[in-house]
């Protein structure tokens, strides 16, 4: 529990308690369930219990992240801790309250597409012999691109004996099936067939009953079936006859009968929901087994016939991994060439989409934004590289790799390319970029290399004002000074991480961290430690100009600011041995006019600036730019502040 942060109470029961909580060596953000262990043997087996949980990958499902014992000195017990992926746009059942609300039915085809997207989960978990045992609303959550994603999955051990589900929750008996009341019955995969039947019932009836109506009728329905056919007469006018059909099999009481999750892809009508789903990838099986049957001959990889045959080629065998492979790895090889690499709009669309067809394969991910990033530098601001499809596919890749430096590297790389079209870098805003980069730095935060290209990804984004409020909503500020302290050595990571900074601090939700972060002793170090790089003195004096203009503690952080053991580390000196390199740089002399410009402004500061000798510089700088309106303006301003303040009264 040390190494978490609680920050949200989510809900408190007899023997468990559900939390949210931030990772302190990531800040990254999850779902803490703590649950009373009464017995160390049994916290022992719910361990290799939780072992499979922990390795379910599939974009419907979300399994434990992590496992382990804690225990509570305040109140002497054991609890077993669950850490879950934490989804901030809410779960199934608060779509289901909102439609209740306003007594609207729920379009059958979004049902469709959920129902789905769960069976699918439900036939990958039972095929790996894993069962959920707590399906419910509350259970299935919403990620960020709509699809439904089934998670919360129980471990028998931990929640009770699995005949008698003892330790159950109230919420979870209504949707628990009735052959479980039965000790003589064990919990099945059949069971979760019921609960989604339940799930399903809600999603049919959020017109015509309330939460607790539907939940009434449910436990009548365990009781007397016939009560089932009553219902449907409530939503016959709101839904088809199939899925009425496929409501009254889930909900069959006797289990011997009711479908398994394999029996229910036999339907139709399920047939139909799980192409809603998953269609590109079902359409691609469909492809593949077709050419299965059609014949084993696959043609060869068309060498020094020209790029176009090449591009037909990875056309025609877009659903063959290895066909792919060689393609995307021989135009890679052809970008190297001193002529260069010349593809027509349709041909880069489709190196984006043979990307998204073989999301799976990180060696392709990592081939096609190679060649793309090679075709970018010499693309047109209106070229389809800039556009939504081929920034899809990159952002995709980086959402399905995240574990890949190798991966996040080169299409990190794509986007800062990207970034230099507004265009673009719009686009890349809404189709979650932004979050992408945060992400890649907090898991890979130890690569310097992957953390600077990241760093001025961002740098490039937040320009748009839209990414810049994202990167304010996901707190990526804190990211930025965690990476640019733990690579402060680094002029390029420094130089990316203040102008990401001087973005970012333009909005006062950041300013709330300034302080806790030590941004402003941040920057002063960084101008200490490369003071002859020109680059990182201008980010630098920028960022700490646009802090002390918003923050009246930062302004007096750079005068002087706590540094090790106690000591003071005043950062005027600093600044104008600094000025003293560059002061023919005619960018860094204005940055560190600036900076003396906003320092002026504040009053209590005017006797320290005068001590430090500022006025000194200022003059010198006046005399030398003085045809240099960018210098003169802030320099002139500076400067009357500081003598108009500094005369004594008469």
């Amino acid at each position: 529990m040390e190494d978490y942060t609680l920050k949200e109470c989510l809900g408190k029961g007899a023997q468990a308690m559900v939390h949210v909580v931030e990772r302190k060596s990531d800040r990254q953000t999850f779902v803490l369930k703590k649950v009373e262990c009464f017995d160390e043997s049994a916290a022992n087996k719910a361990f290799k219990e939780a072992e499979s949980l922990q390795n379910l990958y599939h974009p419907y499902i979300s399994g434990y992240k992590d496992f382990f014992v804690h225990w509570e000195k305040n109140d002497s017990s054991m609890y077993i801790c669950i850490l879950m992926e934490y989804f901030p746009n809410g779960d199934l059942g608060h779509l289901i309250q909102k439609s209740r609300e306003k007594k609207e039915a729920i379009p059958e085809e979004k049902i469709k597409k959920w129902l789905g997207e769960i069976i699918e989960a439900l036939i990958f978990v039972h095929k790996m012999n894993i069962i959920h045992r707590d399906i419910r609303p509350s259970n299935i959550f919403l990620k960020d691109d709509g699809t439904l994603c089934l998670g919360d999955f129980c471990v028998a051990t931990v929640v009770g004996d699995a005949l008698t589900c003892t330790r159950a929750s109230i919420s979870s008996l209504n949707y628990m099936p009735p052959e479980c009341r039965d000790q003589k019955t064990c919990y099945n995969e059949k069971g979760d067939i019921w609960s989604l039947g339940c799930v399903l019932f809600e999603l049919v009836t959020t017109r015509c009953y309330d939460s607790n109506l539907a939940i009434s009728k449910l436990q009548e329905i365990k009781e007397e079936p016939l009560v089932l056919e009553e219902v449907f007469e409530d939503i016959e006018k709101d839904f088809s006859d199939d899925i009425i059909s496929v409501l009254r099999s889930m909900l069959k009481k006797n289990h011997d009968t009711r479908p398994s999750a394999h029996d229910l892809l036999r339907v139709p009508y399920i047939k139909s929901c799980v192409e809603l789903s998953d269609y590109t990838q079902l359409e691609k099986r469909k492809r593949i087994q077709l050419a299965s049957t059609t014949g084993p001959h696959m043609p060869t990889m068309p060498r020094d016939q020209g790029i176009l045959k090449v591009v037909e080629y990875l056309a025609s065998m877009v659903d063959f991994e290895s066909c792919v492979q060689e393609a995307l790895d021989y135009l890679v090889e052809l970008s190297k060439q001193e002529e260069g690499l010349h593809i027509y709009p349709k041909g880069k669309r489709l190196i984006a989409m043979a990307m998204k067809n073989n999301l799976t394969s990180k060696e392709i991910q990592i081939a096609g934004c190679t060649v793309l990033n090679n075709l970018i530098y010499s693309a047109e601001p209106d070229d389809v590289l800039f556009g939504s499809d081929v920034i899809l596919a990159v952002t995709d890749a980086m959402e399905k790799h995240r574990e890949s430096i190798e991966v996040q590297q080169i299409a990190a790389t794509l986007l800062m390319a990207m970034t230099s079209n507004s265009s673009a870098a719009a686009i890349i805003g809404v189709m979650k970029g932004v979050q992408d980069l945060l992400v890649a730095m907090r898991t890979h935060q130890n690569n310097t290399q992957l953390c600077c290209t990241c760093l001025h990804a961002l740098w490039g984004l937040t320009v748009n004002e839209n990414n810049a409020r994202i990167a304010t909503a996901e707190k990526g500020v804190i990211d930025v000074c965690f990476v640019l302290k733990l690579h402060l050595q680094s002029p390029e990571v420094v130089e990316a991480a203040c102008a990401a900074l001087l973005a970012l601090s333009l909005y006062d939700e950041n300013l709330q961290f300034i302080g806790d972060l030590d941004c402003v002793g941040l920057l002063i170090e960084a101008i200490k430690n490369h003071s002859k790089n020109a680059k990182v003195v201008k980010n630098s004096c920028l960022a700490l100009a646009s802090l002390v203009d918003a923050d009246e503690e930062s302004a007096y952080r750079v005068l002087t600011n706590e540094g090790p053991k106690g000591t003071h580390i005043p950062g005027i000196p600093i600044i104008k041995k600094t000025y003293e390199l560059h002061r023919d740089n005619v960018e860094v002399v204005e940055s560190i006019v600036t900076l003396f410009m906003e320092l002026a402004n504040y009053d209590d500061l005017i006797q320290d600036l005068s001590y430090y000798h500022v006025e000194m510089h200022l003059n010198e700088i006046i005399r030398k730019f003085n045809m240099n309106k960018q210098i003169m303006g802030p320099c002139e301003k500076a400067l009357a502040l500081l003598q108009h303040k500094i005369q004594p009264e008469k």
